[in-house]
């Protein structure tokens, strides 16, 4: 009999590191309580069946994989393949980055904004972007030539629309592209229009320095790429952290929602109204942590087959990022959307090619 797996549905925005609370120790997953999720808020998982939805992850179950744990896992280099039902696979250890197949024809933007010119540091972002390009290169197997990292004072609204141009001219028809961002989001104050905030960018004058995610995933869905997966660890309530006002603006109840590109797929770290928050090391962003986890080490193939779906993705990350979060007594809950032309969720392959 098939598991039947279960969703809190919701409005898709980008966000993680809000509020800046440490967390004293770090919680081993095997001793998180369970996640409780009223039956009211439960929906099918068919409901992601098609492209074009908007989801709030949060299952019950922390899916660890079958088999036992520390294999390395490496390269097979086919091309994925449908989902199956799989058996179990052990996966190199929780922190071990390993190589998948390589994917020739993605292309990569890495943001990460730590140290800002006007407004207060976004802290561990550099730190997440740097892991993330690590990522790219080594398990997602982009290119070198590929890749552009802009972090810190290199990543100026100036910076970050040449790179958007850069793409827009070279990733090739049926290509992949990955974006992802690390660093400050803001409201607008009366509108509640989500802007990711550059280097150079104050909360005072978001219009004239700040950049809507909607241009974002716009720019982004102007490449010939086949597909785009927008990746955010930054917060957008205005509550602190990774989100920032302007002076005397009192924090927003509601953020207004990011609309999906067609072939736009945007993980972020939480919804507007949430704090995001660091992982309980204080090394950067919880949402990046567990991303980078899934990915690098494999960990994220729930099913064993050798490669991980968008859907696998976000239900690993998830209910971890949920039940860390409230160890430091916050709300934080990953959203996923899919652009209309998406396939589904779970044909939507991330990586492939790990084998034992």
């Amino acid at each position: 009999m098939s598991r039947r797996i279960v969703f809190p549905l919701a409005a898709l925005l980008l966000t993680p590191a809000c509020k800046q609370q440490q967390i004293a120790t770090a919680t081993p997953v095997d001793e998180l309580p369970p996640l409780i999720i009223p039956t009211e808020l439960r929906v099918d998982a068919g409901s992601m069946g098609s492209g074009g939805g908007d989801t709030r992850i949060a299952s019950n179950d922390v899916h660890d994989g079958g088999g036992s744990g520390g294999s390395d896992w490496r390269s097979t280099g086919d091309e994925p393949t449908k989902r199956n039902s799989g058996g179990g696979g052990s996966k190199a250890s929780a922190g071990a980055m390993v190589s998948a197949s390589p994917q020739p024809t993605a292309y990569a933007l890495i943001v990460g904004i730590e140290k800002y010119r006007d407004v207060t540091p976004a802290g561990g972002a550099r730190t997440d972007a740097e892991k993330f390009a690590e990522l790219a290169r080594v398990t997602l197997g982009v290119p070198e030539d590929n890749i552009k990292v802009l972090l810190d004072d290199r990543a100026s609204r100036t910076d970050i629309a040449k790179q958007m141009r850069w793409l827009q001219a070279n990733v090739p028809s049926g290509g992949r592209v990955y974006f992802y961002f690390s660093g400050h989001g803001a409201p607008e104050p009366t509108s509640g229009v989500s802007y990711i905030v550059p280097f150079d960018g104050d909360p005072q004058y978001l219009k004239d320095t700040a950049i809507p995610m909607t241009e974002v995933l716009g720019d982004l869905e102007k490449t010939k790429a086949k597909d785009v997966l927008a990746l955010a660890d930054s917060c957008f309530s205005g509550a602190g952290g990774r989100s920032v006002l302007a002076p005397g603006t009192r924090p927003l109840v509601r953020v207004e929602d990011v609309k999906p590109q067609t072939r736009v797929a945007m993980l972020s770290a939480s919804s507007g109204a949430e704090i995001s928050g660091p992982a309980a090391d204080g090394s950067g962003g919880l949402f990046s942590k567990y991303l980078i986890e899934a990915i690098g080490s494999g960990q994220g193939d729930i099913n064993g087959d050798g490669q991980i779906s968008l859907k696998e993705l976000a239900e690993w990350i998830g209910p971890r990022v949920k039940r860390e979060a409230k160890k430091a007594n916050r709300e934080q809950t990953p959203h996923l959307t899919l652009g209309k032309k998406l396939s589904a969720a779970d044909e939507f392959i991330i990586s492939w090619g790990y084998s034992r």
